[in-house]
């Protein structure tokens, strides 16, 4: 099996056959965020998220710029759209890509600027993984996955946040 070199998360597709949903909103003061990495909302503006986020608006699809109310795209997280991210364990051995990892939630986790899906964590779940990468194969190490945002994280969706 190989490894996978850590790519930033992407959005790829939706459940529906449609294009994803990108929306633009300002950046907010003080952002040093990569395109890739998880965002949300924070007063109207897009900010980084933390350590097991509450709230997920989607992924950055460009750099924050440094510069405050700049304009920037996000991919957002809905019920309809499908992510791809590595997995991710602290101990390698353990960050390979299982056929058990479909249909299981796990945790996100942050690392150098690049979120991934954390297979160690199936405590404080933020997403459900759809299936397995066709870019990599079973038991690869870091290998990707398909995900989507749990509904109740999606920062956006009015079913969830009622």
């Amino acid at each position: 099996m190989a490894t996978i070199s850590l790519q930033p998360m992407s959005a790829v597709s939706t459940i529906s056959g449609g294009v994803y949903e990108i929306r633009r909103y300002p950046e907010a003061a003080s952002q040093s965020f990569k395109k890739g990495e998880l965002v949300y909302l924070a007063s109207g503006k897009v900010t980084i998220c933390g350590a097991d986020p509450s709230l997920i608006l989607g992924i950055a699809m460009e750099d924050a710029t440094g510069t405050t109310d700049t304009s920037i795209a996000v991919a957002i997280a809905n019920k309809d759209t499908v992510f791809e991210g590595n997995v991710y364990h602290g101990t390698p051995a353990s960050a390979i890509t299982a056929i058990t990892d479909i249909g299981t939630n796990y945790g996100v986790v942050n690392a150098n600027n690049k979120w991934y899906v954390d297979v160690s964590d199936t405590s404080n779940v933020r997403v459900l993984v759809r299936d397995l990468s066709k870019k990599d194969v079973v038991g690869d190490t870091y290998g990707r996955v398909l995900f989507q945002v749990i509904q109740d994280y999606c920062q956006l969706d009015t079913d969830a946040n009622a």
